[in-house]
């Protein structure tokens, strides 16, 4: 654009300057349609850049500082920008000229492309970004169903190949072997959660789930001996099946829902789990207390004395299996490693037949400690 003025009768052109137009300013227009891509935001963004003392970069939305330092995006976004970012670059050092993204030309191989991304940046945002660079093949590793699910929606099935290493075989996004094992895990966790509410609505007692079916027998025997058959009555003894199951309740209700449940829920763990006494709501985490000089450290067996262990040793040894007491050189440091004692892990049936049909009071005495547990959240 220009004007002219006019001095001594004599026409004399003006330049107007209208702002640069060339390859910088078209490198930073790619640079912030990036940007706006990986915040999933609108036109209103851009980078601001600190003076010359303060030289912080930020990000801009509709004038207003958004991101005071571009240090404080995420793991994720940062990676994302760093990565496309130097796509930009290396076309550019190569030579080439930046209209616009989808004049960029090239190849782009990233191993493991979905490590640090958030799930939304795995389907919705790194699908969006390749398709912003049209002239670009990218090789990709990984092991996200959701990235791909994201790339077949915004491409579809025809518009990417999905290729199964080492076989070099050609799927298709739905046949995924990690999105097939990450359905069917999630199809367990709500079945599993399912199940839990079905013993709990079914059941207006308080629900005692214990690591296994032998515990459920010792604590039944117990309640005959001790006298404490009214205590069990007023609650629901259930296999929680291992106590790793037991974690799973324990992290299904660490939601609002734990407060809201018609009756407790009281996870009792062996004394080897290590775990911590903890309430949430209505759900409670309890672990039977280890019995100490007890022969059998491991599992609900801790709690048979050593002279019932000693019998069963003498008259049914195939039950226990022993490791003597050996001597080991520990930093310099000669120490003795106790003998240790545990129950044979093909005998368990065998050794909690024989107990509910044989032991004595005597025998089932530390039980106590258990009862004592479920009296307290009744």
């Amino acid at each position: 654009m220009s004007l002219t003025s006019v001095e001594n009768g004599q026409a004399t052109p003006l330049n107007i300057f209208n702002g640069w137009t060339g390859e910088g300013s078209c490198i930073y227009e790619a640079v912030t349609q990036l940007l706006r891509t990986v915040l999933r935001s609108d036109q209103s963004v851009r980078l601001g850049v600190g003076n010359r003392r303060n030289r912080i970069i930020s990000i801009i939305k509709d004038e207003n500082t958004w991101v005071p330092n571009l240090f404080q995006l995420s793991t994720g976004e940062v990676l994302l920008l760093n990565l496309f970012l130097s796509t930009i670059r290396d076309f550019d050092l190569a030579g080439g000229s930046v209209d616009n993204l989808s004049s960029i030309e090239g190849i782009v191989i990233v191993d493991e492309i979905d490590a640090h991304l958030h799930a939304v940046h795995q389907r919705e945002v790194l699908p969006n970004l390749i398709a912003a660079f049209p002239k670009v093949q990218f090789v990709l590793t990984t092991h996200s169903p959701l990235f791909l699910l994201g790339m077949h929606e915004k491409f579809g099935e025809d518009g990417f190949q999905i290729i199964s290493l080492p076989k070099g075989s050609r799927l298709s996004a739905m046949d995924f072997s990690e999105l097939s094992a990450a359905y069917d895990a999630f199809r367990k966790t709500d079945q599993h959660r399912q199940e839990i509410q079905k013993i709990l609505l079914e059941n207006a007692r308080p629900i005692v789930f214990v690591e296994g079916d032998y515990d459920i027998r010792y604590i039944n025997k117990a309640a005959d001996l001790l006298g404490k058959k009214g205590v069990l009555s007023a609650v629901k003894l259930t296999d929680g099946s291992g106590y790793g199951n037991l974690d799973k309740i324990w992290k299904s209700y660490d939601t609002s829902m734990a407060e809201v449940l018609p009756q407790r829920v009281l996870l009792l763990y062996d004394c080897d789990t290590k775990k911590v006494a903890a309430d949430r709501g209505m759900v409670l985490k309890r672990v039977i207390p280890s019995v100490d000089g007890n022969p059998i450290v491991i599992g609900i067996e801790n709690l048979f004395a050593r002279q019932l262990i000693d019998k069963l040793v003498a008259t049914h040894a195939k039950f226990i299996d022993t490791t003597d007491s050996v001597q080991q050189r520990v930093r310099g440091e000669l120490q003795t490693v106790p003998a240790q004692m545990t129950v044979n892990k093909d005998e368990k049936g065998n050794m909690c037949n024989w107990l509910c049909d044989n032991g004595t009071i005597d025998d089932f005495q530390n039980f106590i400690h258990i009862f004592n547990l479920i009296e307290q959240i009744l």
